[in-house]
């Protein structure tokens, strides 16, 4: 089995190595601010790193009433974040509230290491969800002394949801309530189906492109898994798919086959009803446009033909704009907007988030979750070991999810109806102090982006549910 390419989350998933331009180029109204924390925040004495993030203080100033909006930042650069929650900022504005969208460690610019932050493992090794919600409740304090007794509400979408779930659990003493946007704190070892995200992927192009769409993508899959060890198809592959390298490997082929794969599963992911700019610039309805290319198939004995359509299906994902020339197979699927390597590091220490494939409930080829070639993949990528039960010591873990979440208070838990990360989602309220619900309609964080006039009923409702929660959780009542 080969790991050429991690499934983020979204969760993934942004790095030095450059920025999703369009997405960064501009952060209006906000000010963006250093703060020296700990390298190490469980040993005495740790050097200290400038973790960056941005704050607005202007709705908050006119009152001096509101609370504090945390966004918990994930894999990425913070300002992706900042450009993409935009329904955070909107309700700031209605409850005089402060925002602050803080930058996660080894993302963006936040480097402990600075340029030599990936080179080693001693580097490497403060990398982590812990380290992290440490940085926040360091940054948190520092806010408090400052804005005296103000109440603060957590967010994130995503592993930034995951995280600010987590962080309500770890540090109720500092965050009132968690609003946790498509948070899969269930996908892991234990509480999840390996092959449930891809049938939910499956399932969302289905419904959307009518069951003739993942029909017509399993197929490619079927004839490409027949060529990837005949050579004499090689010069034929670049032809069909118009690929900027030269297929002479069976691992080039199997990059063709990553290509594609990533274009549906990253489509299922973010198939918005307004246009959006967030690991791609897409149109409105992507996968709506993308099975509408793959469906024109007339022919499915035909190679070529089959090929084609396909490929026009992944560049509603790749290239929107038409303007590539040939199709790149290595290229960054989320434009560099996302953490590649620090995404892979978490993945295989302490987020080891299990997603096989099998051909058969799902559109793609038979590749179930092998976890001792995953652990191989990682010794010899990163000389670590993956954690599987670090979820479990660390935040609660069982085979029953009920059981995970009894003690916790106050977290409330969105999902997308065509989000496939609903595969590790809280999709029901295990106990009365939480809120857990499903948007139809919506999909991965649709409810965190500002508001269009084209959302979904369910998304728009949804947001009014964050407000009372957040209301509820504040003043006691809901106004």
């Amino acid at each position: 089995m080969k790991w050429l390419i991690l499934i983020v989350s979204i969760i993934g998933c942004f790095s030095i190595r450059g920025l999703n331009k369009a997405s960064v180029e501009s952060i209006p109204n906000y000010t963006l601010m250093n703060i020296s924390v700990p390298i190490d925040h469980y040993a005495p004495n740790s050097p200290t790193f400038q973790m960056r993030y941005y704050i607005r203080t202007d709705y908050y100033q006119q009152t001096k009433s509101g609370p504090i909006f945390f966004y918990c930042g994930n894999e990425g650069a913070i300002e992706v974040f900042v450009n993409n929650s935009g329904y955070i900022d909107f309700l700031a504005s209605q409850m005089d509230a402060i925002v602050v969208f803080a930058e996660h460690r080894y993302f963006g610019q936040s480097m402990p290491f600075g340029s030599a932050s990936f080179q080693t493992p001693n580097n490497l090794k403060y990398l982590s969800p812990h380290q992290a919600l440490a940085d926040y409740a360091y940054l948190l304090n520092y806010l408090k002394r400052e804005y005296y007794g103000l109440p603060v509400i957590a967010w994130g979408g995503s592993y930034g949801g995951m995280l600010a779930a987590w962080f309500r659990m770890k540090f109720p003493h500092l965050v009132a309530g968690s609003i946790a946007s498509s948070a899969p704190i269930f996908h892991f070892n234990g509480t999840v189906d390996p092959n449930e995200f891809n049938q939910l992927v499956t399932q969302h192009f289905s419904e959307v492109g009518g069951p003739g769409c993942p029909a017509v993508i399993r197929t490619a899959f079927q004839y490409l898994e027949m060529m990837r060890y005949n050579s004499s198809y090689y010069y034929n592959l670049e032809q069909w798919f118009n690929t900027c390298e030269e297929i002479i490997t069976s691992d080039d082929v199997y990059s063709i086959m990553n290509w594609l794969y990533n274009a549906f599963s990253y489509l299922a992911m973010t198939d918005y009803t307004s246009p959006s700019n967030f690991l791609q610039v897409l149109p409105a309805y992507p996968v709506s446009l993308a099975c509408g290319n793959i469906t024109e198939v007339v022919d499915l004995t035909d190679y070529a033909h089959v090929f084609e359509y396909v490929a026009k299906g992944a560049n509603v994902y790749y290239n929107s704009s038409g303007t590539q020339q040939c199709n790149e197979l290595n290229l960054t699927v989320t434009e560099g907007s996302l953490g590649d390597e620090g995404w892979d590091f978490l993945s295989c220490t302490t987020l080891s988030m299990p997603i096989g494939m099998n051909g058969v409930t799902d559109m793609f080829w038979y590749e179930p979750w092998d976890q001792l070639a995953f652990d191989s993949y990682c010794l010899q990528t990163w000389g670590e070991a993956t954690q599987v039960n670090y979820a479990a010591l660390w935040y609660g873990n069982s085979l029953n999810q009920t059981y995970i979440l009894r003690h916790a208070s106050n977290i409330l838990f969105s999902s997308g109806s065509l989000d496939p990360w609903q595969s590790g989602s809280v999709l029901i309220n295990s106990n009365p102090n939480l809120v857990a619900y499903t948007m139809i309609g919506g999909d991965h964080h649709s409810d965190l982006r500002m508001p269009a006039l084209n959302d979904p009923a369910e998304v728009v409702s949804g947001r009014v549910i964050i407000k009372q929660t957040i209301q509820y959780w504040i003043n006691g009542t809901i106004s």
